[in-house]
């Protein structure tokens, strides 16, 4: 499946924006609900661990990501800000 993503360092994680915001903006530029967002990328690791924390509850942008069928890509897998 083709299609772009968005990357942010802390964009999702400290809210400024969400991922429900994401999808309005790609369906807003795209000119209806055929927008090519697969994916999101953002910092997960074992040293970063306030996102997997809050998805462990629930919460957060991993899984509000996934509930829309984004993928979820990590980056800085291995190195804290």
């Amino acid at each position: 499946m083709a299609g772009y993503g968005v990357a942010t360092w802390a964009g999702l994680e400290e809210e400024a924006f969400m991922v429900g915001e994401l999808l309005a903006l790609a369906a807003e530029a795209a000119g209806g609900q055929h927008h090519h967002l697969v994916a999101v990328q953002m910092p997960v690791s074992l040293v970063m661990m306030t996102p997997i924390a809050r998805a462990l509850h629930g919460r957060g942008p991993l899984p509000a990501a996934a509930d829309v069928g984004l993928r979820v890509m990590a980056s800085a897998p291995a190195a804290p800000r």
